[in-house]
């Protein structure tokens, strides 16, 4: 069983993660709602690269066990 404040832990993570997603998805919405066409390719490229290098570094959420 795990402590009540790893158990906190481990939920802030994964809210984190969930978080994270979201901004991304908010941030390409609006990138497409804005700008041209030859921007959005660069941004496309500039986008993919930004998650590529900050993935790694994303709580996973292993190791929490439910109950």
């Amino acid at each position: 069983m795990l402590s009540k404040s790893t158990e906190n832990l481990y939920r802030a993570k994964i809210a984190f993660q969930l978080s994270f997603i979201v901004w991304v998805m908010l941030v390409i919405l609006i990138f497409y709602a804005t700008f041209e066409a030859t921007t959005k390719m660069y941004g496309t490229f500039f986008l993919l690269l930004v998650v590529v290098i900050f993935t790694p570094f994303l709580p996973d959420g292993a190791g929490y066990e439910e109950g």
